[in-house]
């Protein structure tokens, strides 16, 4: 069942990742190839959204394989849980009123922040291992948003692009920018020991 499960999931999601990336490519919003590839593959919920299809699709090949072996990890899985959650979170808390796509565009984009995620979830609490995850991963669970949020930062400074409003340099400045990051990083720390916490939980004889 479980491999059934992901082997549906995997196809669905590298389906939904390169279906809005054709779209998004035929709609010209960001010019041709490589704007629209810079732009597409720089968002938060793309980049998750494709760990959430390689966590699907590693545990697939066949084992001893390096990347399967990384994915397999009980901390990875669970802060890839972790991060495809808050994009849920942050698109419907936050950006979802003033984001209207239309036709295939706003299918696509309900795969990427609600059906992806909430696949993911519930890979994660029926099949994933979670037993051995400890407190003290935690700070490691902050390194990939981090790194993200200082991409976002120096690709807009170079760009003048930043997909997301509350880190828009150009509109609310350094300082309130830098604040937001480490406001997420902070969530995100309290959002890794919650998540171990309940892994801990689920796994409990």
């Amino acid at each position: 069942m479980k491999n059934n499960f992901r082997k549906f999931c995997a196809l669905l999601a590298w389906l939904t990742i390169s279906g809005q990336y054709i779209l998004l490519l035929n709609a010209g919003t960001y010019g041709g190839i490589a704007g629209t590839s810079l732009a597409y593959f720089g968002f938060f919920t793309v980049t998750t959204n494709i760990l959430v299809a390689l966590a699907f699709s590693v545990p697939l090949l066949k084992h001893n394989n390096r990347l399967r072996n990384f994915f397999e990890r009980q901390s990875v899985r669970g802060a890839i849980a972790l991060y495809i959650l808050v994009v849920a979170i942050i698109y419907y808390g936050l950006l979802a009123k003033d984001h209207n796509p239309e036709g295939l565009s706003a299918l696509m984009n309900i795969g990427l922040h609600f059906i992806l995620p909430v696949l993911y979830l519930i890979d994660w609490t029926i099949f994933a291992q979670k037993d051995k995850m400890r407190f003290k991963s935690a700070p490691y669970w902050t390194l990939y948003p981090l790194a993200y949020g200082l991409f976002n930062l120096i690709r807009g400074h170079i760009t003048g692009f930043y997909p997301y409003p509350f880190l828009d340099v150009s509109k609310i400045g350094v300082g309130a920018a830098s604040l937001n990051m480490l406001g997420f990083a902070i969530f995100y720390g309290i959002g890794a020991l919650a998540f171990i916490f309940l892994g801990r939980v689920l796994t409990k004889d």
